[in-house]
């Protein structure tokens, strides 16, 4: 058994993953910018979601400019980054969602 981020796994011999042990309860909360936002408006929001992740002591990963990834531990308040966030899902500005809509399946 192997740790897989914060899930328990089973390997198969070619190092692939073979079976779900246990959840790790976290969840992702993924937000994406749309193309073609003003520079100043597009970093003004990105410094103010990175601000937010690190005074919350969240994990995060960016792709680019545009697109983050954030670990959202259980018990977490994350209610002033999703309040960012959603500013910007709501002005047309982005579009979220959580990466666990679909059950962790070892086979594609």
């Amino acid at each position: 058994m192997q740790a897989l981020g914060s899930h328990q796994v089973v390997l198969s011999d070619a190092d692939e993953v073979a079976e779900l042990v246990a959840l790790s309860s976290h969840r992702v909360l993924r937000l994406l910018f749309v193309p073609g936002l003003p520079p100043a408006q597009l970093n003004g929001a990105v410094d103010r979601i990175k601000k937010e992740i690190g005074m919350a002591g969240l994990l995060s990963e960016w792709s680019g400019d545009r697109h983050v990834a954030v670990d959202i531990p259980p018990n977490t308040d994350a209610s002033q980054l999703f309040a960012i966030m959603e500013h910007e899902v709501t002005g047309g500005r982005a579009f979220w969602e959580w990466a666990d809509a679909m059950p962790f399946s070892p086979r594609r």
